[in-house]
């Protein structure tokens, strides 16, 4: 069970990460876009 919830807490961060990462991705595209236009 311990192992379980190390598991889903990994699986829960690594999501948040990720989400976060192309949160960023699309704050540099945007960035991107405005800028050159």
């Amino acid at each position: 069970m311990i192992f379980l919830n190390l598991v889903l807490a990994g699986l829960r961060l690594g999501l948040k990460n990720y989400q976060v990462g192309e949160k960023r991705i699309l704050d540099d595209y945007l960035y991107l876009c405005k800028g050159h236009s």
